[in-house]
């Protein structure tokens, strides 16, 4: 849902950010993406709020292992080239306050 700039982006503020289409998950389902990113132990930006916050609140009312998703919205951001940027640095700036963040949803 999100630019893969994005991704390249953070990568180049020196964290290690994998879009779904680079890992290979484009059109896999949500738990298929939310399974690889908690075997990579990474942290999930999404704007599919819906979707990810019921996987994530049934995964933590099981004590099933989880990782942090944080919720975003590209309506509250740039549209156009500037998306991208704006949303890596947004995203920066969160992850630089929020170096441990704990499992299940976030809103920066």
């Amino acid at each position: 849902m999100l630019p893969q700039a994005t991704a390249e982006e953070l990568n180049g503020l020196g964290h290690d950010a994998l879009s779904v289409a680079a890992s290979g998950l484009a059109g896999a389902d949500d738990e298929s993406v939310y399974a690889a990113a908690l075997e990579q132990d990474r942290v999930m930006v999404t704007e599919n709020f819906a979707d990810f916050a019921a996987i994530s609140a049934q995964r933590l009312a099981s004590d099933d292992p989880c990782v942090p998703i944080v919720l975003v919205r590209k309506a509250d951001h740039p549209h156009g080239g500037g998306l991208a940027h704006h949303l890596a640095q947004h995203l920066h700036q969160w992850a630089t306050q929020n170096p441990t963040p704990y499992p299940g949803p976030h809103w920066p």
